[in-house]
C-alpha cells in the first residue's frame, strides 16, 4: 500500500483541541515589525487566528490522465485565493469538492486582559479557509483522481453562513463593514501573499506559511509546512503539517517532535496566546500574538527518509519522490488503529 492509501484518512473526526506540547514557531503571515493601531492591530490578529493552511494552485496538465506523466511545478510562488462569495458549507457551487480546513480563532492564553476591549471582540470574526477540488478522470479501464484546484481565503458569517469575503467585493456583497473590519480584511489579504508554494503536481501541493508560535512562554518565528495530496486510489485528501525553524541556509530545521495528519473537513480550534505589551502602550502589535500549537490531528513520526527532505527550502523532482516515500514510511509508523486511508504515492 502506497503512502497516500493507508487507513488514517478515514477517521471522520474534527480536531477541536490542541495538545499541550508547545512547538517553536512564528506568527502566521504577519509582518513582524508591523505596529497595530486601533485599525491595524486587527489586520494581524485576524490573520494570526487563521489556520495558515494555505493553498496553492498550479496549472493543471494539458491532459490530466496523460501517461507521459503529470505536470510538476517546483517554483516558489504565492498561493491562489478563493473567489469572494464562495459558500464554505457548499463549495461545489464555486468549483471545489472539499473543505480542507476552517480555523476557529479564539484568544486562549496569556495576557488577554491587557488588550483593549475592541481588540477582543474581533478575535473570532474572521476565519482562514482552505478548499480543494479533487477531479475524477476515467481513462480506458483506469479511474484517476487529481487535485486540480486548491485555494485559500478569509471567510466570515453572513446570515449564519460562512462566506469567503474580500475588501474589494464587500460592498457588492451588501456588507457594511466598519473601518476596523475593512482594515483587517485588507491586511490579511496582503499577508496571504506570504504563503509560498514549494511544490505542485496534478495530485499534490506543498506550501509554507510564516507564523508566530508560542515557544517556552515566548513568541518565536516559525514556518508551518503543509503537504496536501489526493489519493490516486480513492480521491480522498491527505494533509500533513509540521513546523520548521528558519535559517540562512538552504535548509530549515525541524521544530516539532512529530507531524500532524489532519482529518477530513478539518475545523481547527485556533488557540492564540497574547503577550504583555509595553508598559505605557495600549496598542497591540503583531508580536504580541502567537499560536499555542500547530494544527492538531493524529501524531505521525518523521521517518528517516522524511527527515532528509522535510526541511528543504526548495525541492527537486528527486526530493519530491523521496518525500512521498518518506511520508508513506512515516504513516506506516503510526499505530495500526490510526493508519490512514490515503497516503502519498510516487504517482505524482
Amino acid at each position: 500500500m502506497s503512502v497516500i492509501d493507508s487507513p488514517l484518512m478515514d477517521r471522520r473526526k474534527t480536531a477541536r483541541h490542541g495538545s499541550t506540547i508547545r512547538f517553536r514557531g512564528a506568527c502566521p503571515l504577519c509582518t513582524t515589525d508591523r505596529i497595530c493601531t486601533s485599525l491595524h492591530c486587527f489586520v494581524f490578529i485576524g490573520f494570526l487566528l487563521y489556520p495558515h493552511g494555505a493553498s496553492l494552485q498550479a496549472a493543471p496538465p494539458s491532459h490530466p490522465a496523460a501517461r507521459s506523466g503529470p505536470s510538476v511545478d517546483l517554483l516558489r510562488k504565492p498561493v491562489s485565493h478563493l473567489p469572494p462569495g464562495t459558500l464554505v458549507a457548499n463549495p461545489q457551487q464555486s468549483g471545489f469538492s472539499n473543505v480542507v480546513t476552517i480555523a476557529m480563532p479564539r484568544l486562549a492564553a496569556g495576557e488577554i486582559d491587557s488588550l483593549p476591549e475592541y481588540a477582543k471582540q474581533y478575535a473570532g470574526m474572521f476565519h482562514f479557509t482552505a478548499l480543494a477540488n479533487v477531479r475524477t478522470v476515467n481513462t480506458d479501464d483506469r479511474t484517476d483522481y487529481l487535485l486540480d484546484r486548491f485555494g485559500v481565503g478569509i471567510s466570515m458569517r453572513i446570515n449564519g453562513e460562512l462566506v469567503v469575503v474580500t475588501p474589494q467585493a464587500a460592498n457588492e456583497m451588501g456588507l457594511k463593514l466598519g473601518m476596523i473590519e475593512r482594515g483587517i480584511l485588507k491586511g490579511n489579504e496582503k499577508d496571504l501573499t506570504d504563503i509560498t508554494q514549494v511544490a505542485r503536481t496534478s495530485r499534490m501541493i506543498i506550501f509554507d506559511v510564516p507564523t508566530n508560535m508560542l515557544v517556552d512562554d515566548k513568541h518565536d518565528k516559525q514556518i508551518l509546512r503543509y503537504f496536501v495530496w489526493a489519493s490516486p486510489a480513492s480521491g480522498k485528501l491527505g494533509i500533513l503539517v509540521w513546523s520548521l525553524n528558519g535559517t540562512r541556509s538552504d535548509r530549515y530545521t525541524i521544530a516539532c517532535k512529530n507531524m500532524q495528519l489532519l482529518p477530513p473537513n478539518y475545523t481547527e480550534d485556533r488557540a492564540i496566546h497574547v503577550s504583555r505589551g509595553p508598559l505605557l502602550s495600549n496598542i497591540p502589535t503583531a508580536k504580541r500574538f502567537a499560536l499555542v500549537t500547530i494544527p492538531q490531528g493524529t501524531s505521525v513520526p518523521f521517518s528517516q527518509k522524511m527527515r532528509t527532505v522535510a526541511t528543504l527550502r526548495t525541492i527537486t523532482v528527486q526530493n519530491l519522490h523521496t518525500m512521498m516515500t518518506g511520508a508513506s514510511d512515516s504513516l506506516a509508523m503510526a499505530p495500526v488503529i490510526q493508519q490512514a486511508i490515503n497516503q502519498p504515492t510516487n504517482r505524482k
